[in-house]
């Protein structure tokens, strides 16, 4: 993912992106991104596309 290209979409700043996503990791006990996304598939806080 693109941090600069994420918070310029969400109108945001890089470093609360970079918050955002420490906290996700840090609430998840993940040390990844891949890990914090299949936790949230896995307890399905979100469901794969159609």
């Amino acid at each position: 993912m693109d941090q600069r290209g994420d918070a310029e979409r969400l109108d945001i700043s890089p470093t609360t992106i970079k918050t955002h996503v420490s906290h996700i990791l840090a609430k998840t006990r993940s040390s990844a991104r891949v890990q914090a996304v299949t936790f949230a598939y896995e307890s399905g806080l979100i469901r794969p596309a159609a």
